[in-house]
C-alpha cells in the first residue's frame, strides 16, 4: 500500500511511440511521478529521460528493475517480450502495467499472473480501453437493460501498412500479427459485453512470414447472441462497434476503443448522443485507476481481472488454432 500523502512513482520499461503516448497522459495525473525509464539503446533511455525530465535513465533491464525508486512499470515492449519483462519486475517486488497482450499464449499469462500472486504485487494488462468514461457508460447502460437483452456485436479495427518482414506487426518473433496487435480490441468488446463465445468460426489472411494480416471470425454465444469481429493490417476500416439489442442499439462511431462519445438509439425515441469525458489520449484514466488501486493495497484491479486476460489469450489461441488460411 502506498502512502496517498505522496505521488506514486512510476518506470517506464521499453521507449518506443506507445512509451511516448503513456509518458504524456501521465505528466497529467497529478498523483503520478515518472521517476525513471529504461531502453537496451542507451540514447534511446537519454533522449526519453531528457524529454520527459526523468531522474532515473538506464540500459540495463535488471537495473532498472532493482531500483527503489520505483512504485510501479509500465512494460512498452514488443508483445514477445511482455512475459520476460513482466517476471523481471514482479519478482524485483515491482507493481506491473503490462502493455496488451499480457504474452503470445494462455500458459505464459497464467504464470504471469502465478508469479504477481506469489509475491503480493500488483498486477494489470493494459487494456487501457477498459478504463475509459465513455466504455463504461456504454456497459452501465446495456448492464440497466436499456437496449433489452444483447443479440449482435459487430466490431473491426483495420488500417493498411506496408509489408516488412522485421517490424513487429509481421515479425512472428516479437509477437506480430493483426490479431494479438489490433484485433484484441473488437475482442475485448464482445468478451465485456457478452462474455465467453459457446463457439467459435474464424478466418486468417497470412503474409509470408506466418502471421495473420487479416483475421475475421464470428462469435456465437449460449443464449443464442452473435459477434462479427474483423482486423486488417491490409485495409482501412471505419474501427467502429455497433451493438445491437432487441429494443435499441448503440454506435460507438470511429475509433471506437478510444472514443468519448456513442449513439444510442431506442426503439420509439429519437436517437441520443452520449458523450464523455476523456483526459489526454485516454491512457490518464487507466493511470488513474491503478494509482487508486496502489493506494488501497490492492494487487488485481476489478476493471481488468486475471479472469478477463486469461479469457482474452484463451480465446486468441482458440481462435489461431481453429483458423482457416489464406494467403
Amino acid at each position: 500500500m502506498i502512502d496517498r500523502n505522496r505521488k506514486v512513482k512510476w518506470g517506464i520499461l521499453g521507449c518506443g511511440k506507445i512509451a511516448h503516448k503513456f509518458a504524456n497522459d501521465l505528466l497529467l495525473n497529478d498523483n503520478s511521478e515518472l521517476v525513471a525509464c529504461v531502453s537496451r539503446d542507451v540514447e534511446k533511455s537519454t533522449a526519453f529521460a531528457e524529454k520527459y525530465n526523468i531522474r532515473f535513465s538506464f540500459d540495463s533491464y535488471e537495473d532498472f528493475a532493482r531500483c527503489d525508486e520505483i512504485d510501479v512499470v509500465y512494460i512498452a515492449t514488443p508483445n514477445s517480450y511482455h512475459k520476460e519483462h513482466s517476471l523481471l519486475c514482479l519478482r524485483n517486488k515491482k507493481a506491473v502495467l503490462c502493455e496488451k497482450p499480457l504474452a503470445t499464449n494462455k500458459a505464459d499469462v497464467e504464470e504471469m499472473i502465478k508469479v504477481a500472486q506469489e509475491n503480493k504485487v500488483f498486477f494489470m494488462e493494459a487494456m487501457w480501453t477498459s478504463c475509459l468514461p465513455n466504455i463504461i457508460s456504454i456497459n452501465n447502460t446495456i448492464q440497466k437493460g436499456i437496449i433489452g437483452e444483447l443479440i449482435h456485436i459487430t466490431a473491426d479495427f483495420g488500417f493498411k501498412t506496408g509489408y516488412d518482414p522485421k517490424s513487429r506487426l509481421f515479425d512472428p518473433n516479437l509477437g506480430g500479427g493483426s490479431l494479438l496487435d489490433i484485433g484484441i480490441y473488437p475482442l475485448y468488446i464482445s468478451l465485456l459485453l457478452l462474455g465467453k463465445p459457446k463457439s467459435i468460426r474464424v478466418s486468417m489472411r497470412y503474409c509470408e512470414t506466418g502471421v495473420d494480416t487479416s483475421c475475421s471470425a464470428l462469435l456465437s454465444y449460449e443464449n443464442g447472441a452473435t459477434a462479427a469481429l474483423f482486423s486488417s493490417f491490409e485495409t482501412v476500416t471505419d474501427i467502429k462497434c455497433e451493438i445491437y439489442g432487441t429494443e435499441g442499439k448503440i454506435v460507438i462511431p470511429g475509433r471506437f476503443h478510444e472514443q468519448n462519445e456513442y449513439l444510442l438509439s431506442k426503439q420509439g425515441f429519437s436517437e441520443q448522443l452520449i458523450k464523455s469525458e476523456k483526459v489526454g489520449l485516454g491512457y490518464y484514466h487507466e493511470i488513474e485507476h491503478i494509482n487508486e488501486c496502489l493506494y488501497r493495497g490492492e494487487v488485481e484491479s476489478f476493471i481488468m481481472p486475471f479472469r478477463m486476460s486469461l479469457d482474452l489469450i484463451e480465446i486468441m489461441d482458440e481462435m489461431r488454432f481453429k483458423s482457416e488460411k489464406f494467403s
